[in-house]
């Protein structure tokens, strides 16, 4: 079973993307949104490489995956040993220079 290790960087994506779906679509979006992002992390725990390998990140010093979310997030992570390491929750509405660029603050 894997342990779930959130890094801020996604932490901060997360909050990021709660408040922008509270302020501009409902309380109720906010909280399914959030729901299923962290559902769809504590599902890591049984199938860690579940996600997909995450092209935009190749050659890196990680092997990075995700997973997508509602079509508009992808839950950007690596494993290392036992652990999945999530890194970013990236809207792929922006352009993609922002996750290569997000990804690396985070190495």
């Amino acid at each position: 079973m894997a342990k779930i290790k959130w890094h801020d960087s996604a932490r901060e994506h997360l909050r990021k993307i709660f408040d922008f779906n509270y302020d501009n679509m409902s309380e109720n979006y906010a909280y399914s949104v959030l729901g299923e992002i962290l559902e769809e992390v504590q599902g890591l725990e049984n199938t860690p490489r579940k996600g997909a390998p995450e092209q935009l990140l190749e050659g890196r010093k990680y092997n990075y995956r995700h997973l997508v979310i509602r079509e508009n997030y992808k839950v950007i992570y690596f494993l290392v040993d036992d652990e999945a390491h999530i890194v970013a929750i990236w809207d792929v509405r922006q352009n993609p220079l922002t996750l290569i660029q997000t990804v690396v603050v985070a190495e």
